[in-house]
């Protein structure tokens, strides 16, 4: 099943003689269960395609389905509700409330919605189990360490239980280890509930976790991979041809994370 489609997807910016044109039929289409990476060097388009995917910006041209739905045509109240129950979002500086605590910061989403308490409560221990981080629940963000804030991220993101989760270089304020960590767990919650995410990311490392890859260049579509290995010698493999492609594809030197490793 189609979660999220995008067809001949263009956005300009500015009017007039002065214009910019960060992205051009842009098309993307992602499947129930798939865990899919965005990678190309700054100013390629990426955070413009990860915004209007988010609904967070308009695009100038094309279309943007969600399942089945078209977000445009949405009134501002319809799309901030639809964007609560149909989107996850996953940020690279975490996005977590210091005034609440890990669990409340988790349990957010269902709050928001006025879920019953007996399945809030359910759902939150499930998931923090899951991701490891059931000993924090109780603990203030500024008490816990940047991996576990940031699975405290992953497990708001999936409480809902959305559609699509979209990721934001998550990644880039965290240590080797724990990138590690937070890529195992994001990818056990793709692998176990089979949950569909999109992740914009500059890190081959991280990318390497995924299932495909989508390389983006001056606003279009540059050329795609597919992780086809199994275990740790099948995504160093995967590794490496992601930083093949990234060669091709050209960038400044900064625009690719060398730090870690498989």
């Amino acid at each position: 099943m189609v979660v999220l489609q995008a067809e001949r997807l263009s956005k300009t910016y500015g009017r007039g003689a002065v214009t910019y044109q960060a992205l051009e039929d842009f098309d993307l289409t992602v499947e129930e269960g798939e865990f899919v990476g965005v990678m190309g060097p700054s100013g390629s388009g990426k955070t413009t395609l990860l915004n209007l995917l988010a609904t967070i910006d308009k695009p100038t041209a094309g279309t943007i389905r969600v399942g089945g739905v078209d977000p445009s045509r949405m009134s501002a109240s319809e799309l901030a509700l639809f964007r609560r129950r149909k989107l996850g979002f996953i940020f690279q500086d975490f996005n977590l409330l210091d005034t609440l605590s890990m669990k409340e910061n988790i349990i957010l989403p269902l709050a928001l919605d006025k879920t019953k308490p007996k399945e809030i409560e359910r759902r939150v221990v499930e998931l923090a189990e899951t991701l490891g981080i059931a000993h924090t629940l109780d603990k203030r963000t500024y008490e816990v360490s940047g991996g576990q804030l940031q699975r405290a991220a992953i497990a708001r993101a999936f409480i809902h239980e959305p559609d699509i989760v979209l990721a934001d270089e998550l990644t880039g304020n965290l240590d080797s280890k724990a990138a590690g960590d937070v890529m195992e767990a994001l990818r056990d919650m793709n692998e176990r509930r089979r949950a569909t995410v999109l992740m914009v990311t500059h890190d081959p490392f991280a990318a390497s976790f995924c299932k495909r890859i989508l390389f983006i260049k001056d606003g279009r579509r540059f050329a795609e991979l597919r992780g086809g290995g199994v275990g740790v010698a099948g995504r160093q493999a995967f590794f490496q041809e992601i930083l093949d492609m990234l060669s091709v594809l050209g960038g400044r030197a900064h625009d690719v994370s060398r730090s870690r490793h498989p």
